[in-house]
């Protein structure tokens, strides 16, 4: 019988994550040229729209992360993804108060077809021509810098 794997406490996760980088994934999703975002519903950066997203966890490939991700974020499955970049947010503070480093892969991403579900992170996914007010200041200087490459 495959072992558990153990999740950390959150005693464990404060010390680790207030003294190491985190590796986080955000994936781009356009569709006839439009980019999908979610407004954040929990902190960080709660009701602002960001990318959908999260961080890899301990002895998870980055595929694994990638499908658990987007399957507990928007409930499809990836087609393709194509890494384009990488973000970093020194100064962050999560939804347990810690201060964080992360370190996010962005990747330009296809996804299966079916109806997009938002989750308890983000309810409201919306398709957007441009970058709406209030993007998440980190994704919104890096999507600005890419939108030709992204959204052609």
């Amino acid at each position: 019988m495959a072992e558990a794997k153990k999740r950390l406490t959150d005693e464990e996760y404060q010390f680790i994550f207030s003294r190491a980088v985190r590796l986080c994934l955000d994936f781009i999703i356009v569709k006839d040229n439009k980019m999908l975002l979610a407004k954040r519903d929990i902190e960080p950066c709660k009701g602002f729209w960001s990318l959908p997203g999260g961080m890899v966890r301990h002895q998870e490939s980055i595929d694994e992360a990638s499908q658990r991700i987007i399957q507990n974020e928007l409930g499809l499955k990836i087609r393709e993804k194509k890494l384009i970049g990488y973000m970093e947010f020194p100064d962050e503070i999560n939804k347990d108060g810690v201060k964080i480093h992360s370190v996010s892969m962005a990747f330009l991403t296809t996804l299966e077809d079916g109806e997009i579900k938002g989750s308890e992170q983000a309810h409201e996914i919306e398709f957007f021509e441009a970058l709406p007010e209030k993007v998440h200041p980190t994704q919104a200087e890096f999507l600005k810098e890419r939108w030709e490459e992204i959204v052609v």
